[in-house]
Formats: C-alpha cells, sequence, structure tokens
C-alpha cells in the first residue's frame, strides 16, 4: 500500500511541474528553436555550406534561443516575434517549416542568395506586418493565399526572378501601405484594382516586363508619397494627367519606360513632390510653365527626351531645386539667368540641345555647383570665373560649343576638380598654371582649340589621378615638360598637331600606365627615346611628321602588345629593326617617308605591311618596293657589312641591330666601302699621321670629301674594328665610312680588317 501511494505521488508531481508555467516555457523554447535548426539544416543541404550567421543556431543551447543570431522575442522572451537574418551570405532554398513561427510579426531575408520558389505556406503567419524579401533569386509565380495575411503592413520582394502577372491578392490586403514588386520578371498590364489600395503609401512595380497602359485610376490612391513604374517597362502612351490629383506625392520616378506625348500639366498640383523622374523617354512637347509651381522640388530629371521650346521662365520658382537634367532634347534659346541665381543648385546638365547666346555670368556663385554639363550646344561667349567660386566642383564639361577667349585662371585653383572637358570651342590664351597638376584631375581634354604658350611646368606637383590629357590641335609651343614622365596614372597622351619642339623626353619612358601616345604633327627634333620601350601597355603610338633622326630604337619591340606605330615623315635613318617583326599585335605600321636604308626584313608582321608603309624610302629595298634587293649581282644595293651577315660569316664588329646599307648611284646601284685607315709611317714624324684612301673601283670623290664625314653626330655604328660614319659625297651619293682603329706594323691581329676586305674583294669580283 505504502509503495502505491509513493508511485502516485511521483505520477502527481510530474502532471503538476509538466503544467507549470516554467516547464511549459522551456517546452516552447525548445519547439521555436527545433524550428530554426531545421529551417539551417534545409539551407545547409541545398547549398552544401554553413552560412557564419547561423553557426549558433543549436537546439542543445535552446534556453538562450532569444539571443541567438536575427532573433528577437516578445517582452516576455518566450516567443520569436522578429527573424531577421539579412545580408547573411546565404543560399539554397528557404525551407516551408519557417511557417511554423506562428508568432513572427517581421520577417527579413533580404541580401541573400536564396533561390527556388518562395514558401507559399507564408500565409500561415497570420500576424506578420513586416515581410522582407528582397535581394534574392526567389523564382516562380507569387500565388500566395494573402487573404489570410490580414496585419501585413509592407511587403518587399524587390528584386528576384518573380515572373508571371502582377499578384492580385495584395489588393486584399487592408492595411498595406508599402508594396515593392520592381526587379523582377513580371509581365501583363498593371491591374486597374490595384487603384483600390487607396492605402498605400509606397508602390513600386518599376523594373518588370509590363506593358500596355498605365491605369489612369492610379490618381485615386491619393495617399501615395513615393511611386516607381519605370526602367524596363514598355508602357503605351503617355502620363496619366489623373496623376495630378496624388497631391500627397514626394517621389514619382517614370523614367525609361517608353512613355510618349506631353508632360500633363496637371503634375504642377504636386506641391509636395521633391523628386520628379521622367528621363529617357519619348515625351515631346514643351517643358510646362506650371512645373515651376513645384516649390519643393529638389530633383527635375527630363533628359533623353524630345522636349522642344525655351527653358520657361517660371522655373525660376523652384528655389530648392539641387539638380536639373535637361540634356539630349531639342530645346533652343538661351540659358536663363535666373539657373544661375537658385540658391541651392549642385547639377546643372543641358547638353545637347540647341541652346545659344552665352553661359549665365553669375554662374556658379551661389557656390555649390559641383558638376556643369552644357556641351554639344551652339553656346558664345567666356567661359565663367565664378564656376568654381564655392570650391566644390567636380565635372566641367562645355565641348562642341563656340565659347572662345581664355581658361579662367580660378580654374587653376579649383582643387575639386575631377573631369574637364572644353574641347572644339574657340578658346585662346594660355593653359593656366597648376590647371595641369590638381590633386583630383582625372581627365583633361583642351584640344582643338586655339590655345598658346607652353605647357605648364610644376615640379613641386605630381598629379596623382590623371589618366587623359589630350591638348592636340591647338597652337601650343616650346619644349615638352619631362614632368609629365611623372603622370604615374597617365593612360592617354594626346599632344597632336601642335608646334611643340625640341626632343622628346626620355622621361615619357616612365609612363608605365599609357596605352595611347600622340605626338604627331609638330617640330619635335633629335632621337626617338629608346627609354619608350618601356611603356609595355602602349597600344598606340604616332610620332609622324615631326623632324625626328636617328634610328628607330630597336626596343620598340619590347611592347609586345602595340598594336598602331607611325613614325612616319620624319628623318629617321638606318636600317628598320628585325625585332619590331616580332610584336604579333601589330596590325598598322607606317614607316614612310623617311631616310631608312637597307633590305625590309622578311619576318613576323613585316609581311602583312603593303607597300605604303616603306613608300619615301629611296634607300630602301625589297619585295614591296620596286627597289628589289639584289645579294649576288655586283650592282647590289646591300652594303658588305649586311652582305656578311646574310651571307652566314659572323660579324663581331656590328651587331645585327647596327647593320645599315647604302646605295651609290643609278648606273652601278652598289655600296661603296671607303675604308681610312690611320697608320704611323710618315718618315721622322712619329707622331704624325696620314690619310690613305683605299678604294675597290674607280671613284668620283677624293679623300678630302671622306675626311668631312668624320663627325661625332654622323656615328652610325661601332664595331671591334673601328667606328661607321655615314657621309654624302659633292654628287648626292651616301657612303659608310670606316674609322680603323690603330693597328701595330705587323701585327697578326686586326680586330677582323682582313676578313671584310676579303669578304668586300669577293663581292666585287
Amino acid at each position: 500500500m505504502k509503495k502505491l501511494l509513493f508511485l502516485f505521488s511521483l505520477i502527481s508531481l510530474f502532471f503538476l511541474s509538466s503544467s507549470s508555467p516554467a516547464f511549459s516555457h522551456k517546452l516552447s523554447l525548445r519547439k521555436q528553436a527545433s524550428v530554426l535548426v531545421s529551417l539551417k539544416q534545409q539551407i545547409e543541404e541545398s547549398s552544401s555550406s554553413t552560412p557564419l550567421a547561423l553557426g549558433g543556431w543549436n537546439v542543445s543551447n535552446y534556453l538562450s534561443l532569444c539571443s541567438w543570431t536575427g532573433v528577437q522575442c516578445d517582452g516576455s522572451n518566450r516567443s520569436i516575434i522578429s527573424l531577421d537574418i539579412s545580408n547573411s551570405n546565404i543560399s539554397g532554398s528557404l525551407s516551408p517549416v519557417i511557417s511554423q513561427l506562428q508568432s513572427l510579426v517581421y520577417l527579413s531575408v533580404s541580401g541573400n542568395s536564396f533561390s527556388g520558389e518562395f514558401p507559399q505556406q507564408i500565409h500561415k503567419l497570420k500576424r506578420l506586418q513586416f515581410l522582407n524579401i528582397s535581394k534574392n533569386m526567389f523564382s516562380g509565380e507569387m500565388k500566395w493565399d494573402f487573404s489570410q495575411m490580414k496585419e501585413l503592413v509592407s511587403l518587399d520582394a524587390y528584386d528576384n526572378n518573380f515572373n508571371g502577372s502582377l499578384p492580385l491578392g495584395v489588393t486584399e490586403l487592408p492595411k498595406l501601405t508599402h508594396l515593392n514588386l520592381g526587379g523582377n520578371y513580371f509581365s501583363g498590364q498593371i491591374p486597374k484594382a490595384y487603384a483600390s489600395m487607396e492605402q498605400l503609401q509606397y508602390l513600386s512595380l518599376a523594373g518588370n516586363d509590363l506593358s500596355g497602359f498605365i491605369p489612369a485610376e492610379l490618381g485615386n490612391l491619393t495617399n501615395l508619397q513615393y511611386l516607381f513604374l519605370g526602367y524596363y517597362n514598355e508602357f503605351d502612351g503617355g502620363i496619366p494627367p489623373t496623376f495630378g490629383k496624388l497631391v500627397n506625392l514626394i517621389h514619382l520616378d517614370l523614367a525609361n519606360c517608353s512613355l510618349d506625348g506631353p508632360i500633363p500639366s496637371q503634375l504642377g498640383n504636386l506641391k509636395q513632390l521633391d523628386t520628379l523622374f521622367l528621363q529617357t523617354n519619348e515625351i515631346s512637347g514643351g517643358i510646362p510653365p506650371e512645373i515651376g509651381n513645384l516649390s519643393n522640388l529638389k530633383s527635375l530629371d527630363l533628359s533623353n527626351n524630345m522636349l522642344t521650346g525655351d527653358i520657361p521662365l517660371e522655373l525660376s520658382g523652384l528655389r530648392h531645386l539641387l539638380l536639373l537634367n535637361l540634356f539630349v532634347n531639342r530645346l533652343h534659346g538661351e540659358i536663363p539667368q535666373f539657373l544661375a541665381e537658385l540658391p541651392e543648385l549642385q547639377v546643372l546638365k543641358l547638353w545637347h540641345n540647341n541652346l545659344t547666346g552665352s553661359i549665365p555670368s553669375k554662374l556658379g556663385q551661389n557656390g555649390r555647383l559641383v558638376e556643369l554639363d552644357l556641351s554639344t550646344n551652339n553656346l558664345t561667349g567666356l567661359v565663367r570665373e565664378s564656376l568654381c567660386f564655392g570650391r566644390r566642383l567636380q565635372i566641367l564639361i562645355l565641348f562642341s560649343n563656340s565659347l572662345f577667349g581664355p581658361l579662367p585662371e580660378d580654374l587653376s585653383k579649383c582643387d575639386t576638380l575631377s573631369r574637364v572637358r572644353m574641347g572644339h570651342n574657340y578658346l585662346t590664351g594660355p593653359i593656366p598654371n597648376g590647371l595641369l597638376y590638381l590633386p583630383e584631375l582625372s581627365l583633361l581634354e583642351l584640344h582643338n582649340n586655339y590655345l598658346s604658350g607652353p605647357i605648364p611646368k610644376d615640379t613641386a606637383k605630381i598629379p596623382k589621378k590623371l589618366g587623359q590629357l589630350n591638348l592636340s590641335n591647338n597652337n601650343l609651343s616650346g619644349s615638352l615638360p619631362a614632368s609629365i614622365g611623372n603622370f604615374s596614372c597617365l593612360q592617354l597622351l594626346l599632344l597632336g598637331s601642335n608646334r611643340f619642339s625640341g626632343n622628346i623626353p626620355f622621361q615619357f619612358g616612365r609612363l608605365k600606365t599609357v596605352l595611347k601616345l600622340d605626338m604627331s604633327r609638330n617640330n619635335l627634333s633629335g632621337t626617338i627615346p629608346y627609354e619608350l620601350g618601356d611603356c609595355f601597355l602602349l597600344t598606340y603610338l604616332d610620332l609622324s611628321q615631326n623632324q625626328l633622326s636617328g634610328p628607330i630604337p630597336v626596343q620598340i619591340a619590347q611592347i609586345h602588345i602595340l598594336n598602331y606605330l607611325n613614325v612616319s615623315w620624319n628623318h629617321l635613318n638606318q636600317s628598320l629593326p628585325r625585332e619590331i617583326g616580332s610584336i604579333k599585335s601589330l596590325t598598322s605600321a607606317d614607316f614612310s617617308h623617311n631616310n631608312l636604308s637597307g633590305p625590309i626584313p622578311q619576318f613576323g608582321q613585316y609581311s602583312f605591311f603593303n607597300s605604303t608603309s616603306f613608300a619615301g624610302n629611296p634607300q630602301l629595298c625589297g619585295s614591296y618596293l620596286k627597289n628589289s634587293c639584289d645579294y649576288s649581282s655586283s650592282s647590289s644595293s646591300v652594303s658588305p657589312l649586311e652582305f656578311r651577315h646574310q651571307s652566314g660569316t659572323k660579324s663581331p664588329q656590328v651587331p645585327a641591330k647596327y647593320k645599315f646599307l647604302f646605295a651609290l648611284g643609278l648606273l652601278v646601284c652598289s655600296v661603296i666601302f671607303a675604308a681610312l685607315a690611320i697608320i704611323k709611317t710618315r718618315k721622322g714624324r712619329r707622331n704624325s699621321h696620314c690619310w690613305k684612301l683605299t678604294a675597290f673601283q674607280k671613284l668620283e670623290f677624293g679623300s678630302k670629301d671622306v675626311l668631312e664625314c668624320i663627325k661625332e653626330n654622323n656615328v652610325i655604328g661601332r664595331g671591334g674594328a673601328g667606328i661607321v660614319y655615314r657621309g654624302m659625297m659633292p654628287n648626292g651619293e651616301q657612303v659608310a665610312v670606316k674609322k680603323l682603329l690603330g693597328i701595330s706594323k705587323g701585327s697578326s691581329h686586326d680586330n677582323g680588317l682582313s676578313a671584310e676586305i676579303q669578304t668586300l674583294e669577293w663581292k666585287l669580283r
């Protein structure tokens, strides 16, 4: 009997404890923890990884459920009311088990990579008020049972892969104020029934594949504050005039959705509007003066349409305007002075219209101007000094107008400038000191003007961001500053069609990032710096139409991605470097109209160039030209040095890259090797020297003519036996002259001289 009483007591105690609040609390926490762990397991199974954010989700730790990542419980810590695992780098699928968290009020899984269909069982979360599933890859149609989600206030499904028609069920959500279905693949028309959601304050259907007419009935959504319908949608017709009834609108975005027709004047009723985006449509007609009634407007973008007429004076009422974009339209007339007087204007873009007159004299004086683009109009007059008055101007674009006069000196003090484009005008005078060296400047275009004077030098400042510099087609003169070689980020350097003189600074070889280098059509002289071969990223090099002389540096062949090379119309001499043929990317080259000589290498890319690439070099020979190379005849145009190389005789005196060929007459068509020997044979005068001319055939010049060639600036090669000079005889014939090193009488070592003479004698038999 006692045993039975003891057992009954234990059973009673068990039932009493299991029905206690504490036990019930633990049981509830364990159940909810099991749901989250199941959710995590589904993610692991479908993505083969465990997100770090969910690492602490473990049933054994269920008592601390309310402190798990992303979890928020009610005041008594009994039930999960919020689950936020947004931006947690989670992929895979979302399990329907989430619908078992019956007490959820807030659920966000946004900013992850969830895929597949979103669980339709979501309607079981009857208390849910906020649902954010944006920025994932959920797909399928949104056929949820919205009728059971009466508490839902906000639904954000932006940027997913949902398709089919827009869900009609959302119209059954009586408390819904925020609906974002943008950035998906919904198709068909906007249901007129959407106009019944009069409680909506935010509606975005932008970035879908919607079509048809925008329902005029949407004008009944008078509580709307934000309306987005543009981008990728292609609507028929224009903007419904009924939108003028949306008097609480703050933001209206109908950009890029194929709208046509005029801008309804009724939009002037939207007094709360601070943003109006209608850009990139086919809107025509004039800008309604009623737009000037939008006194709270901060951003107005009507660009890329077919608007005509003047800029209405009524827009002067937009005293809070920060941004005005009217570019790519058909507007005409002058730029109104009132635009310069808008106190808060920061961005003004009016490019590609038919605007005339001058730039408003006070533009920039408000001290807030950041971006100005008035390019591709018919503007005249001066570039105003006030543009960077507030030292905030970052972008200044005025190209393709008829502006004249000097560049404002004040621009050289505008440290915020990053992009300056003023090409294709009639600007004159010098480039302001310091303009090229502004710390934030990344692009400077002043081409096709009448600027004069030198490029300013500033060795104290080194631009760290300048990537493109275009000064071509001006009247700039003087020498090129070596400091340009310090522009470490320069990718485009265009200096063509000016009056620059002097040498090309060897420091240009430091431009390690330069892609295009054009110094053509100037008066540059001296040699091509071999350091340019260090510009390994160069794809375009144009040095044509200058006064450059000397050889083409063989180091150019180091630029393995060079695509275009033009050195035509200079005074370059010596032979074409064979190594250039190894530049496999070189598809266009022009060596024409120089003093180059010798055979055109039959190697690599040389075999793809046509005859025009070599025209105007009388001493060049090869299969491209009428002057073919004859290696066996005594009338050959090949020099003895080149002949020895081609016949297989090794020549330590002259490396392959310094071989030079010279023609000696139309009748004999041969190159004369003239050797001058310095001998110490004059009797009784130990320190005196005499010159001996050794002729291997009848010549029309004497020793005096040869001696005139022995000058340092005529050196074309150095070898073991002596120095080779270039020379021209009185009859116009060009010769190679070798000045031999002193050889002791009876010496058995003559540094290869005997081999050269033997080769020459054999050649001239």
